[in-house]
């Protein structure tokens, strides 16, 4: 097979489990929505603070989403033990790393989407611009994705690994919530696109930095 299918076999492989066990992401999902309520009720019920603060809870709520959500790329493979069968297929490992990203990233994308609406419904985040707060959470999810799913490769064979992954992923990941939500800020503050854009081009090339790296170190972290 050739790189690509690889790649999307994978990624369609572990969608399918994640979609019939469900249980993973239906947590995860009742979590951040009771999360949610929690900080909505905290913050009182006066709409311009709960509006100022929304673009900021959208961000930590797909962080914490994403760290819940980033064991589930090795978690079956290492529960079944076929993480050593995919390291037997011959060619180099980097389409094992882009494999799992793909699979993390729609899920992250999808949990993203509800969180999203969730956010918009609690907390007035005005959804006139959506288009470009759909744009600012692909860039911001593919730079969260790319390094949740190195990590937990790099800690899959570890006790604790749920525990350790938060500790390690949330200092290099960051610069990525900061210029998601910034992004969001502006858009929701209707501000020109042309601020906006400079953002966009910040996770861009967060984005770039991460998955060339990640991708070039993954097969040494997961053999070694």
């Amino acid at each position: 097979m050739t790189l690509l299918t690889r790649i999307f076999w994978l990624a369609l492989r572990d969608l399918t489990l994640e979609l019939r066990g469900r249980t993973g992401l239906l947590a995860a999902v009742f979590f951040l929505f009771t999360m949610l309520l929690i900080l909505g009720l905290a913050l009182g019920p006066n709409q311009d603070e709960l509006r100022k603060a929304a673009p900021g809870v959208l961000w930590v709520a797909l962080a914490f989403a994403g760290s819940l959500l980033a064991g589930r790329a090795f978690g079956l493979e290492v529960e079944d033990n076929t993480l050593d069968d995919l390291l037997l297929i011959p060619g180099s490992r980097e389409w094992i790393y882009y494999g799992k990203l793909l699979f993390q990233l729609l899920l992250l994308l999808a949990v993203g989407l509800v969180l999203l609406f969730l956010t918009a419904g609690l907390f007035y985040l005005p959804l006139a611009t959506l288009p470009g707060i759909l744009v600012t959470l692909v860039l911001g999810s593919v730079g969260y994705a790319s390094v949740s799913t190195f990590y937990a490769g790099m800690l899959a064979r570890l006790r604790g690994r749920e525990a350790l992954l938060p500790l390690v992923l949330f200092p290099v990941v960051v610069p990525v919530i900061l210029a998601s939500v910034r992004a969001t800020t502006l858009l929701m503050e209707g501000l020109p696109l042309g601020e906006v854009a400079e953002w966009w081009r910040l996770l861009l090339v967060f984005d770039v930095i991460y998955l060339t790296l990640c991708g070039l170190l993954f097969p040494y972290v997961l053999e070694g």
